[in-house]
């Protein structure tokens, strides 16, 4: 009785400091600004994000800049898991994630206003970034290198037929820096999740 009741107690001191050293992990790796990436949101690493994951990331990112003394700009807005969760299924996908982590970002960078962002026209960096579709030309789901440069060509052609010239042409990201898998594809969740790091 009293080697199960030291055994119990053991698990118990185990249980608590995984738990602390897990959750000084996850506070360490939450950035302070910006989307929080779906590998850190899925705390258990089953491929998917649980209500549970997602508040207690979102609470720890809180309670970080609180105690930094940081503004919490557009907290308020902040959707909520279950208007992230499309299909209902009481859990997230990446897919699901970024897509809502996309749409808030817009809407962050749309309630600036005129005055804001490059040349005092409402928008900032990468506000006006295409679309996925946009480039998936045959409609497979994914994007292959030759779609992409495809749509870039036909882009300076439209920019240069309008007497304009595209701005930053040069920094455009390489096809392999956002087929971040080396398939030869761009899925539409490294194509938003590329989006996502450059609009931070």
């Amino acid at each position: 009785m009293q080697n199960m009741s030291k055994m119990i107690r053991l698990g118990l001191v185990v249980a608590g400091t995984l738990s602390v050293i897990t959750s000084s992990v996850i506070a360490e790796d939450l950035p302070n600004r910006g989307p929080i990436e779906f590998s850190t949101y899925d705390i258990n690493n089953d491929g998917f994000v649980s209500e549970k994951e997602f508040n207690e990331i979102r609470e720890k990112r809180m309670e970080q800049k609180a105690s930094a003394g940081m503004p919490m700009k557009n907290a308020i807005n902040a959707p909520d898991f279950t208007s992230l969760d499309t299909n209902k299924d009481g859990k997230l996908t990446e897919l699901e994630l970024l897509k809502g982590q996309n749409k808030q970002m817009q809407l962050n960078q749309g309630n600036r206003g005129m005055g804001q962002g490059i040349n005092g026209k409402g928008m900032g960096k990468g506000y006006n970034m295409p679309a996925f579709e946009s480039f998936d030309l045959n409609n497979d789901g994914k994007i292959s290198e030759k779609e992409m440069e495809e749509v870039r060509e036909k882009r300076m052609e439209q920019k240069a037929s309008e007497g304009k010239m595209m701005r930053n042409i040069g920094n455009q990201p390489m096809f392999s820096d956002i087929d971040t898998n080396n398939d030869g594809n761009i899925t539409k969740e490294e194509f938003l999740n590329h989006q996502m790091k450059q609009r931070q």
